[in-house]
Parts: C-alpha cells; sequence; structure tokens
C-alpha cells in the first residue's frame, strides 16, 4: 500500500481499450498503460483508474463481467497486470481498479450455475416463475433466456444480471428476500473475496461502478449504507486499510457507507452540471439558451447550484479523511473540451483542482480531446463510444502514435478532430500544461489539500483555502481582490497584481499565496 495521505492525490482515468496498444493488435492493454506510467507521473498524477480489465464478452464495455479473477486476454494476462502494479508503485502510482459488484455478466459461470433448470441458488436474484407479472420491477425482469423456472433481475442492460444483496422494502416475499438474510449475506461474501483478491496482489482500491445499486426497494440507501460497511469491515478485518470511490454522487450517503470518496457526477441537480455542462449534450435547456456558468455568467443558475456545492463540501468535511472527487469527465459522457473552450475551459480546471477533494481526469480530456458525433456504437457504448476513440500520441506516427497497426484495422480509431499529445505539450499554454503546474501546485501548498478552511469570498466562485486565494471572475466587470502579500502561484489570462489587490477580467484566474 504506498497511499499515506490520500487527500493528497490526484487520479487519472484510463479507458484500457482505447489508451494504449503496446503489442500491436489495435487495442489497448495494461503493457501499454505500463509504457505510458512515465507520461502520468509527468503530469503529476499520482494514480490512475482503470476501467474494467476482467474477462468479459464486452457488451457493455466490460462492465459485464464473465469472470470476476481473470484479465481479458486482449489487455494481457495476470503476469501483465503484476508488472503494470510493480511499475507504477515504483513510480509512485496508486492504482485503482473498477470494481462492479451490482451486477456481472450472463456469460458468468456463477449465473450460468443460478440458470440451471433444477437450481434453486439465491447468489443473484430470481423470481419463482417465469410468467407472474411484478408491475414494480416489471422493467428490471427477464424471462425465456435460460432453463430455470422464474426471471432474473437486471440492473440495466438485459445482460446484466444483478447480484442478490436482498430488498429492504419487500413487495413480493415469495422471491424478494432481506437484505440480512443468509443469501444477501453470501453475496457479501462473494464481492469480499473478489476485492480480497485483489488487495492482495498489490492494487490499492477502487473505483466502484453504480455503489449504490446493491439493495433493491431502498429508497433511503440506507440499507446499501449498512451493507456497504459489512463489507468494508470484512475486506479491512483481512487487508487492512484500503480505499475506495464511489459512483454514487451523494456524499451523504455514499461517505456514510464507508467510501473514501465520492464523484461529483453530470446529474441534473448537481453543481458540476450547473457550471460545466447545462445546455450541452442535446440537453433541454440547450433550447432556453443557457450555457455552462464558466462559460457565461447567469445568476439563476449561480443561486441555484451554489448551495448544491456548499452542501457538499460542508458533508465531506464532516467526515474526517472522506472527500468528494470532483471530474472533468469519464467513459460515459461527453468531453468536456466539446463545450467548454479557451480560458473558460482553464477556469474549469482551475476549479477543478483547487475545490477541496480528490480529482479525476479522463485520459484525452487532458490534451482537449473531442467527442466524435454519432459514431458507431462498441461494446455497447451507443452514443459514449465517440468519447472512448483512441488517444492521440503523435501525429508523426501511424494511428497518431496509439498502436503499429493502421489506424483503419485498430478496434477503434483516434479522434481526428482532436489534437495530440505531442502537440499539446508543445503547447505552453496548454491545459495539459495548465494541469501540471495544478498537480504541482497541490502537491506543494498543504491549504490546497487540507479537508477544511474552505472559504467563499463574495466573488462568483472565487474562495480561500486557509491561506491560499482561488479568483475567478466569471463577470463581464473587472474583478477586485485583496490579496496582501505573498506569492502568485498561478494565473489564468495575466491579471494585473497592484498595491495588494488582483485585477481580474472576465475569465481571469488567480491562486494566491498569502505570507
Amino acid at each position: 500500500m504506498i497511499i499515506k495521505d490520500y487527500g493528497k492525490l490526484s487520479f487519472y482515468e484510463i479507458y484500457p481499450a482505447t489508451f494504449r496498444d503496446a503489442n500491436g493488435d489495435g487495442i489497448g492493454d495494461l503493457k501499454g498503460i505500463e509504457e505510458k506510467l512515465p507520461y502520468i507521473r509527468s503530469l503529476g498524477f499520482t494514480g490512475i483508474w482503470i476501467n474494467p480489465i476482467f474477462l468479459s464478452p464486452f457488451r457493455d464495455g466490460g462492465y459485464d463481467i464473465a469472470d470476476y479473477y481473470k484479465v481479458d486476454p486482449r489487455f494481457g494476462t495476470e503476469e501483465d497486470l503484476d508488472s503494470l502494479l510493480k511499475a507504477a508503485h515504483s513510480q509512485g502510482i496508486a492504482v485503482f481498479l473498477d470494481l462492479v459488484p451490482g451486477h456481472a455478466s450472463i456469460d458468468n459461470k456463477d449465473f450460468l450455475k443460478t440458470a440451471q433448470a433444477d437450481s434453486t441458488d439465491d447468489l443473484f436474484i430470481w423470481t419463482r416463475d417465469p410468467w407472474h407479472y411484478y408491475p414494480s420491477c416489471a422493467g428490471n425482469l427477464v424471462k425465456g433466456l435460460f432453463d430455470r423456472n422464474g426471471q432474473y433481475y437486471v440492473n440495466f442492460f438485459c445482460h446484466q444480471p444483478a447480484l442478490n444483496y436482498g430488498f429492504n422494502n419487500i413487495e413480493y416475499p415469495e422471491f424478494e428476500l432481506s437484505y440480512k438474510s443468509e443469501p444477501a449475506e453470501k453475496t457479501r461474501h462473494y464481492i469480499a473475496k473478489v476485492m480480497k483478491h485483489y488487495l492482495k496482489l498489490g492494487v490499492d482500491g477502487f473505483r466502484v461502478d453504480m455503489a449504490d445499486s446493491l439493495v433493491k426497494n431502498d429508497e433511503k440507501k440506507e440499507a446499501t449504507i449498512w451493507t456497504w460497511q459489512q463489507i468494508i469491515a470484512e475486506v479491512e478485518k483481512e487487508c487492512g486499510k484500503f480505499y475506495m470511490v464511489s459512483e454514487w454522487a451523494n456524499p451523504h450517503q455514499s461517505l456514510e457507507a464507508g467510501f473514501d470518496s465520492d464523484f461529483v457526477l453530470d446529474h441534473e441537480d448537481n453543481f458540476c452540471h450547473g457550471f460545466f455542462r447545462i445546455g450541452t449534450n442535446g440537453n433541454p435547456k440547450e433550447e432556453e439558451g443557457l450555457k455552462p456558468l464558466i462559460v457565461e455568467f447567469n445568476e439563476k443558475i449561480y443561486d441555484q447550484y451554489l448551495p448544491e456545492m456548499l452542501d457538499e463540501i460542508k458533508t465531506a468535511e464532516l467526515h474526517p479523511g472522506k472527500w468528494l472527487s470532483p471530474i472533468s469527465g469519464n467513459h460515459d459522457v461527453y468531453r468536456l473540451a466539446d463545450m467548454i473552450k479557451g480560458d473558460s475551459l482553464k477556469l474549469a480546471y482551475v476549479l477543478l483542482f483547487t475545490l477541496p477533494g480528490v480529482p479525476f481526469v479522463f485520459a484525452g480530456d487532458e490534451i482537449e480531446q473531442l467527442t466524435t458525433r454519432g459514431y458507431p456504437s462498441k461494446d455497447g457504448g451507443f452514443h459514449r463510444t465517440g468519447a472512448r476513440l483512441a488517444m492521440s500520441w503523435d501525429d508523426s506516427k501511424p494511428s497518431r502514435g496509439f498502436s503499429s497497426k493502421p489506424e483503419e484495422e485498430c478496434y477503434l480509431p483516434t479522434s481526428q478532430q482532436s489534437p495530440s499529445a505531442e502537440n499539446r505539450l508543445a503547447d505552453p499554454d496548454s491545459i495539459v500544461n495548465l494541469i501540471k503546474k495544478l498537480n504541482a501546485i497541490r502537491s506543494s501548498d498543504p491549504d490546497l489539500t487540507s479537508h477544511e478552511g474552505f472559504e467563499l469570498l463574495p466573488a462568483p466562485l472565487s474562495f480561500t483555502r486557509g491561506q491560499t486565494i482561488v479568483g475567478l471572475n466569471l463577470k463581464d466587470e473587472e474583478m477586485v481582490l485583496d490579496l496582501g502579500e505573498g506569492e502568485v502561484l498561478l494565473s489564468v489570462g495575466n491579471p494585473m497584481i497592484k498595491d495588494g489587490k488582483a485585477y481580474l477580467a472576465k475569465h481571469q484566474a488567480i491562486i494566491f499565496q498569502q505570507k
């Protein structure tokens, strides 16, 4: 375990199929990730999260797992994973794997055992007959594919059967079991065993997919919180302290459940949506002419989303050692550079790295990769596929450095309208070089990784973190900040500094450390 202080980390998310192909078969792999560790470390990232690498039919990008204990051959071998872990740790990089605890694949051998005609196994959720209609869960029940006399419950796609952590409010006692029943306990042990296996291999923790989805009919998530507390306690008893970030987007619940940080996802009631993404991606509000707050200041949007941001920050403060995890994006959403450009995009990253939390950046976002809209679905990606295209490393090489294979023969091509890493690194004014600076500031300024000390200033989205002032001007008129004595750590747009004050024009920003 190389994590000494989780709050000081910053993470880089890797979609392995399209990051770097080291063996020339046209698909990204674990050796490709290992090859690029020096690049990741040079940007200042101290952690990586790798999307699922387990054996899968890939009907949903690997989030349909056929065997939790095997690396899928497209990515390499168990020995390649071991090599990657050792190489990452030698460079001071923690490794999170993607844990998918709520569902598996219909090709999973443990599910197939439960699907046999004479099975009564409750590791997965099965009704007791294939004919009965259950109104409240009908959209989640699939029948007719297997010989078992029942219907299986799915979390999302029809090929993702739900593991049975039980139900909180029981409507149909003929098949809905309590979350404290023996079968639910068996399921907790099942996923805890998976977690222990990878922690013993040297993995530092997990990003947890759909972390709030375990117990069904659990509106307030009280049973799911309890379930996670049991799982974490079991794993820690054998493996000691480990770390997890949740795909939950409700820190009131996730941090109580035991997670170390919770993603700030692009949900419409979430401040990251209002600040970075509102009015984009075909959202209905696009027709209302709304733009992200970071692009065009709107008092209504600010007043609507600011309280939610402050509430999330306060919630994390009430859980010592727990954090928010703001994100640039991920494998499920369109790229941030699609909707924010220029200095507005720089302000978004300044905010991402200076708010209290453990930030995550999706590979390619740092080089301003764009989403290819309308790209044919691959691996069940549908509209998300265009945000998962291959990383562009070097314009002078075949497949822009992603693979030695010709691009037309690769599993997915690079984003042709996007720049390459080599191109962006050569530009001192680029986002990737800004991220380098922001990571360096976070690593040297304890205010920015402190659990307390956040105070909002009167100017929109300007605040203090202890003795560090973060000023962002979103308005058309000049903004003046009192700085006192100290040092400018970073600026966007060259604001004027005079007589202990900063004069910021629209979309200028400053990070200032007071003496």
